[in-house]
């Protein structure tokens, strides 16, 4: 047997609930473009939540388009101080796994290098996969070492041409 609550809400605290539905509405919508399955027990709550904003005078933040089959909570959420900060902590976020992919990608290329050109088929896939299990544990690492030390530990300097070279191409030069 299901259970109900009945919630009472002033408008106050709905549109506060909308600026929640708001981000929640982003992170659906992102799921649902990615073709992710299971989105819809969220989208029909989200819809039931919003289907009371007239009924608390607060339609004019949702917004019904022509055509589009959901309603969409206004774009005026975009500039409250919670989505700006969501926004900022994720894109912080995004920049640290970035840096700590690309430093473990940098360090399995130098160990492993490039696969030779004449290796069959099946020695491939198994070195790639090798590659792909050590970017995995050099990721964690990196991970681990961002969380705990920043980038205080790193040093920064500009590339020089034997970055881009191989060890072999290296070890001619020498």
């Amino acid at each position: 047997m299901t259970e109900y609550a009945d919630i009472r809400l002033s408008q106050d605290e709905y549109l506060l609930l909308l600026e929640f539905l708001y981000l929640a509405d982003k992170s659906v919508r992102s799921a649902e473009h990615k073709q992710v399955k299971h989105t819809a027990p969220y989208r029909a709550l989200i819809e039931k939540l919003l289907s009371y904003a007239d009924l608390l005078d607060c339609g004019h933040s949702v917004v019904d388009l022509p055509g589009f089959p959901q309603r969409l909570i206004s774009d005026t959420f975009e500039s409250k101080p919670i989505y700006q900060t969501f926004r900022e902590s994720l894109g912080e976020d995004q920049f640290w796994l970035q840096l700590a992919h690309a430093l473990a990608v940098r360090d399995v290329d130098a160990e492993l290098g490039p696969p030779p050109h004449d290796m069959p088929p099946a020695e491939k896939e198994a070195f790639e996969q090798r590659r792909l299990f050590k970017q995995a544990e050099k990721l964690l690492e990196w991970r681990d070492e961002l969380l705990r030390n920043g980038v205080s530990r790193l040093t920064l300097r500009a590339p020089d041409a034997f970055d881009v070279m191989s060890e072999k191409t290296k070890a001619h030069i020498n």
